[in-house]
């Protein structure tokens, strides 16, 4: 699964699941565009991609705002030419009772996780057609296919996600672009372990969590961070519109009891 050399932008790499992706990729000898709102955490990521060997660039970027991530794919370019991959990983979770849901709730929400999707899918187009091909790689959620109460915002978010991406593949496909779905189920990161932290018995609920699942464990983002390198790697010119759940079986479970 060769990536050397090729031009990989991550957003929301600073932290998390987008983190790993970076990582990863900068191993791998890709260059890796640390596409991220919080200067400290993308400047770190930059970092540790260097200090291993890797190339990495921190450039600042809000995916809710249009110029900002004109501004990163040109600043991209300009430094070191066509795009190859771009994983589209930034994203937010809110979840509130509906009646509690202000429209500013719905908007962020919508723009930092779908809207921003978007923006960056169609301003990365046209460089790729004119490379002859690249990879898009959408991170979604295992809640399109099973979600939860007071998540309305972010499942419909992430739904539109996968829903763009299969569209986005049928227009793409002729060009060399495949586009692709990852959709994570709980992972052990930073907002995992926020989450956690609300509870007293934390033992207790993380076994909760491990025995929800088939493999009887939580999931973490290196194993994302794989299943793009593959989507992103020359072994899979037939995939594409496709979308890979990775949760350890949790969403294929019709009901949970301590019995079955």
């Amino acid at each position: 699964m060769n990536v050397a050399n090729k031009v990989v932008i991550v957003t929301g790499s600073g932290k998390g699941i987008g983190r790993a992706i970076a990582e990863e990729y900068g191993k791998r000898k890709a260059i890796v565009i640390v596409a991220e709102i919080d200067a400290s955490a993308g400047q770190e990521v930059e970092d540790t991609i260097r200090h291993h060997g890797g190339q990495a660039l921190f450039i600042r970027t809000d995916v809710t705002n249009e110029d900002s991530i004109k501004q990163m794919i040109k600043k991209t370019t300009e430094t070191y030419g066509p795009v190859d991959t771009l994983v589209n990983n930034a994203g937010i979770t809110i979840f509130k009772p509906i009646e509690d849901c202000t429209l500013q709730d719905w908007e962020l929400v919508m723009n930092t996780d779908l809207r921003s999707v978007f923006l960056t899918s169609k301003y990365i187009t046209g460089i790729m057609k004119e490379n002859g091909g690249g990879s898009i790689i959408n991170i979604a959620s295992n809640h399109v296919h099973a979600t939860l109460p007071d998540t309305e915002m972010y499942a419909a978010a992430k739904s539109g996600v996968v829903g763009f991406t299969k569209s986005l593949a049928l227009s793409l496909g002729k060009h060399g672009i495949r586009v692709n779905a990852v959709c994570p189920g709980f992972m052990d990161t930073y907002h995992y372990q926020n989450w956690l932290s609300n509870f007293d018995d934390q033992a207790f609920i993380q076994k909760e969590v491990d025995e929800l699942h088939a493999t009887q464990k939580m999931g973490n983002p290196q194993e994302v961070a794989n299943v793009c390198i593959f989507l992103s790697s020359n072994l899979v010119d037939q995939m594409t519109g496709s979308c890979i759940t990775l949760d350890g079986g949790l969403s294929t479970r019709l009901y949970h009891s301590k019995y079955a």
